[in-house]
């Protein structure tokens, strides 16, 4: 995935061990959460949905054997997908502050951000438009879909992975969100099993983050989700400055770099 990071620390045998303690498996009180999720697309939003993890801990931590579905509480037969290797496994690491993209579909989109740059996809195992440059997640469970976020509402959630059986036992959820009109919900914290307020649904053609990027107060989703221009792989920039109870980003946001994020 081509990312390269200076940190404190040093590296023996592909561990990372810096000054807060040594590497370990995904856990679910990592600090690894999801940072943005672009769900609401125009046109045939299939493809180009795609959703992204941030570690906003200040250690490394390993995604090998994780989970990530939109399987809620309710047990519906819905896709669940596993990173490569095992749980507790040091071959895919997310460093502190690395943001990491996952596409449905890592393509270019005719009028959506390009994703074909993408860390991951999900997979669709009868019927993919896959990118064989970029890694698959593993289905490992559940119907024969690929991910399918719905606009009206729906949820999303990241597990260790001691449990890909739906629905995804609360004690191994990292982290969850839920949006709009929710039917199915997922927990948002292994010490979170019942949201209490969904984010707000949005516009089409624009994506829920989290503002400022990373942070999580494992209350409600309401708390930590805005509305975002879609800036996959990128800081996360608010749809409109009140949007958002603190600046995301230092960066000037122009209409030249809205422009940008799209082809």
């Amino acid at each position: 995935m081509g990312r390269v990071f200076l940190l404190h620390g040093i590296v023996a045998s592909g561990v990372l061990l810096g000054a807060s303690g040594s590497a370990s498996g995904l856990e679910v009180w990592n600090k690894v959460v999801f940072n943005e999720i672009h769900y609401y697309v125009p046109g045939f939003d299939a493809h180009n949905e795609y959703v992204e993890l941030v570690n906003a801990g200040g250690t490394v931590a390993f995604l090998d054997g994780a989970v990530i579905t939109d399987e809620g509480e309710d047990g519906m037969p819905e896709a669940v997908f596993r990173f490569p290797g095992q749980h507790g496994g040091y071959e895919h690491p997310i460093w502190p502050d690395e943001i990491v993209l996952i596409a449905v579909d890592a393509v270019e989109g005719e009028i959506e951000p390009d994703l074909s740059n993408a860390d991951w996809e999900f997979v669709h195992p009868s019927d993919d438009n896959d990118n064989p440059d970029v890694p698959n997640l593993i289905h490992c469970a559940g119907s024969d879909i690929d991910i399918a976020l719905a606009n009206v509402g729906d949820g999303i959630l990241l597990a260790t992975g001691t449990d890909t059986t739906a629905a995804i036992d609360c004690s191994s959820i990292v982290d969850g969100v839920n949006w709009a009109s929710v039917g199915d919900p997922v927990p948002i914290a292994w010490t979170v099993c019942t949201d209490p307020a969904f984010a707000e649904g949005i516009p089409q053609g624009n994506s829920i983050g989290r503002c400022p990027g990373g942070v999580d107060g494992n209350d409600s989703s309401a708390e930590d989700w805005f509305m975002m221009i879609p800036s996959p792989g990128e800081t996360n920039i608010p749809s409109w400055p009140t949007d958002c109870w603190a600046s995301v980003t230092s960066r000037p946001v122009s209409w030249g770099t809205i422009k940008g994020l799209y082809r």
